[in-house]
């Protein structure tokens, strides 16, 4: 059993019966969303590198990568950069297998290369992408050394691989690499699954290869009030593929009459407003016109963990994770880990219980990652008492999981956990 395990009722109804809520999320062209998608796709990338060549994954972090936007010129018909983008590779890589110098700088250009291409397709990453490498190989606190300059730490050599026996080392001993608090909760509310659906909407493949003009970096911002429901969409056009303002105008029209049959297929039962492009003055030559579809382009920032959480929404109404799990370490960094699992653990309670639930996964630093210094598993909307028999359901549910971190680990590299981004997740909820 757990050492430290508990479950306890929240008093709050079921979300989708809640009075009010209020979620956000960035889409794949977000200055955000690219920063961890980006990190998490180098990791993912060396990771993969390790196993093939070593059989086991080093030591890295890039979670802490941003971006520094550039700057363009528009007008309608046609777009031009003017500055680069500027990404920071910010982060720490084992870079010495013994005798041989690891190229994993090679490894993060061409994840970044291949992302913004994949992205943006206008852009001349050659020319208007910049990486800057801030990459270092401090082994952190914690190396004390004596008075003839020698230590026995093994951190001392924490991101080189000197001999047979520091390989050991990168595992962690399954250990847990900080003390941090990961939050998951199932299922998603209907309003969330709204503000996913009309992004990935806009930005699927089928949806562009008839509306090119329409861009990445699409932001939508819900609201709920009992059954009224309120979207504000940012919508970046994309110049050489926009005309004139009144196709701008005609256009912003048709999206909105797009998005609200599109959702109304799924959710007729709520009452639905769509705002596009708010901040709009057309008489001032102010509108969300684009060289290559995003605000990233015109200077706008992006860093790691400032985008959606792990299920694809910023949900503001609900307990979320601060944890920024993209670019992690996935042997033993708990809060990536302890995102993944806690994201299965939720997911499997609601499926097998049928209670709507949150789960809170608290590390300690070295400790054991199948046992967390804590967990605790909140439910809203059950008014029976927590018996003894559901406490243990819940536990086994738990511990099964926290064992399979390995499997998790393995998921995550092989690209069947992508904690970057979401697919629609419509659930029935139970009246």
């Amino acid at each position: 059993m757990l050492n430290s395990f508990i479950i306890f009722k929240t008093g709050k109804p079921k979300i989708n019966d809640s009075e009010y809520e209020i979620a956000e999320r960035k889409g794949i062209g977000h200055p955000d969303n690219l920063c961890d998608a980006v990190a998490e796709k180098i990791s993912v990338a060396y990771s993969k590198y390790c196993l093939e060549k070593y059989g086991f994954i080093l030591r890295h972090m890039v979670d802490k990568i941003a971006i520094l936007g550039g700057s363009s010129k528009v007008c309608f018909g046609r777009g031009e950069m003017t500055s680069p983008i500027r990404l920071l590779l910010n982060g720490r890589f084992t870079h010495r297998f013994k005798e041989v110098e690891i190229d994993y700088l090679d490894i993060a250009n061409k994840v970044v290369k291949d992302h913004f291409e994949n992205i943006f397709p206008l852009l001349d990453t050659d020319k208007w992408l910049k990486v800057i490498d801030n990459t270092h190989f401090s082994q952190g606190p914690g190396v004390v050394y004596g008075e003839d300059g020698t230590t026995k730490n093994e951190r001392s050599q924490f991101f080189l691989v000197s001999d047979d026996k520091s390989v050991k080392h990168h595992n962690n001993g399954f250990r847990s690499n900080d003390t941090s608090t990961t939050v998951s909760y199932y299922p998603l509310s209907d309003l969330e699954n709204m503000v996913i659906m009309s992004e990935e909407f806009l930005n699927s493949p089928d949806f562009k290869k008839t509306h090119q003009y329409v861009g990445t970096d699409i932001k939508v911002m819900g609201k709920r009030v009992k059954k009224d429901i309120e979207l504000t969409l940012c919508v970046p056009f994309i110049a050489k593929f926009t005309p004139d303002q009144n196709f701008y105008i005609n256009k912003l029209k048709d999206l909105k009459d797009l998005i609200i049959k599109t959702l109304k297929k799924e959710f007729s039962r709520y009452s639905i407003n769509i705002f596009l492009n708010t901040r709009d003055n057309l008489n001032n030559q102010d509108i969300y016109l684009t060289t290559i579809g995003s605000a990233v382009e015109s200077g706008d920032e992006g860093a790691v963990g400032r985008g959606n959480r792990s299920n694809g929404v910023i949900p503001f109404t609900r307990n979320m994770s601060s944890e920024a799990p993209c670019g992690k370490n996935p042997v033993y960094h708990t809060g990536k880990i302890f995102t993944v699992i806690g994201d299965i653990i939720a997911e499997e309670i609601y499926k097998s219980l049928g209670i709507e639930n949150t789960v809170y996964l608290t590390s300690q630093m070295g400790g054991d990652m199948n046992d967390p210094w804590q967990v605790a598993i909140a439910v809203n909307g059950y008014r029976r008492n927590i018996d003894v028999k559901l406490k243990n359901d819940i536990e086994n549910i738990v511990e099964e999981k926290l064992k399979k971190h390995i499997e998790a680990t393995n998921k995550i590299v092989d690209g069947k956990i992508k904690i970057y981004e979401t697919k629609i997740l419509f659930m029935r909820h139970p009246r």
